[in-house]
């Protein structure tokens, strides 16, 4: 009688032992598929929040360099077809749209904020799965970035070796079509003068050897310098003429370039090809290396195909306002003339 007891007392032990095993599993099992869902909420957050950034600085990119304030139609739709090459999980991956008038403001002239939803007022939030059994089956997610352009006082791409002086009680150079400056100086009758040459030092950041001399001149003028040369930098000049790397560095620039035609930036439609980027500098001793201090920075199109020896021509072209990669500081200089983005928020 007693050992039947026992073991009725086991076996209803062991069905108790089943439930709550079965409960724990089940528990284990919904976590795992909470976890899931909330992969794909932060995997979709992390995406419209790259999709944001990308945008904002595309819509920032709109400067207008002669008033140092962003053209709105034209970040607007710069904005909404960058946001459109991005992705993000909503059901599956989609590309992302946006609305260029709802979700791309201006907090200021020179600032460009763009919001990028997948929200259940859009018709595309996020769709969960395992979280539909507790009465949730999509959440909104959303992510807002802001973008800023400023003068720079640092240029990390694309620095020509060419180094103009700058213009007498510093005014700035001037950009109209009618305005022509050569690069190059001290050019007389029985005078080769002087490009206005700098000696850039080693930089890690490109596909130069270590090296100046005329080998570098070259590569640099084609392709640029490019580690950061910062307002206040001091910089070697290039001692000698260097006729043959400068002409056939920027034939091969104008060779380079869709438009061949143009001598004047405002009606070119050209890749960039025939623009580059300079320092400005205060004097420059065309006798033997010295050093130079940076000034500001300056944008220059090339108007002509080098023509002949060079021996006694300058480089001619035109100052112009432009966008470039660099840095800009906390107090950046008025009118170098080159603006670069970055986000602010």
């Amino acid at each position: 009688m007693t050992q039947r007891i026992d073991q009725g007392q086991r076996r209803g032990d062991e069905g108790a032992v089943l439930v709550w095993v079965a409960c724990f599993l089940m528990a284990a099992l919904w976590c795992v598929a909470l976890a899931v869902d909330i992969g794909k909420v932060m995997a979709a957050k992390t995406e419209l929040q790259a999709a944001a950034d990308a945008a904002a600085l595309a819509g920032a990119s709109a400067i207008d360099p002669d008033t140092g304030e962003i053209v709105q139609d034209s970040a607007r739709v710069r904005a909404a077809a960058v946001a459109f090459k991005n992705e993000a999980y909503e059901g599956v991956t989609t590309p992302i749209v946006i609305d260029p008038t709802a979700d791309v403001e201006f907090p200021t002239p020179n600032r460009v904020r763009v919001t990028v939803r997948r929200e259940d007022a859009t018709g595309n939030p996020v769709i969960l799965h395992f979280a539909q059994t507790v009465g949730i089956p999509n959440l909104d997610v959303r992510a807002r970035a802001t973008a800023e352009a400023q003068q720079l006082t640092d240029i990390c791409e694309g620095l020509a070796p060419f180094a103009p002086t700058q213009p007498p009680d510093g005014i700035p150079f001037s950009t109209d079509c009618d305005s022509t400056y050569l690069l190059k100086i001290g050019a007389q009758e029985n005078e080769q003068g002087n490009f206005q040459l700098l000696d850039y030092p080693d930089c890690n950041e490109d596909g130069y050897s270590p090296g100046g001399g005329a080998n570098a001149v070259h590569y640099y003028t084609v392709n640029g310098y490019d580690c950061c040369i910062g307002i206040g930098d001091e910089i070697a000049t290039q001692p000698g003429n260097e006729v043959g790397p400068v002409r056939d560095a920027l034939r091969d620039r104008w060779d380079a370039d869709t438009d061949r035609v143009s001598d004047c930036y405002q009606t070119y439609t050209g890749n960039g090809s025939r623009v580059f980027n300079t320092p400005i500098i205060e004097t420059f001793d065309v006798n033997g290396k010295k050093m130079v201090r940076i000034l500001g920075f300056a944008a220059f199109f090339l108007r002509e195909r080098p023509q002949g020896s060079m021996s006694q021509q300058g480089v001619a072209g035109q100052f112009i306002k432009m966008v470039a990669p660099g840095n800009d500081g906390d107090d950046p200089p008025v009118d170098t003339g080159i603006y670069g983005v970055h986000l602010v928020e």
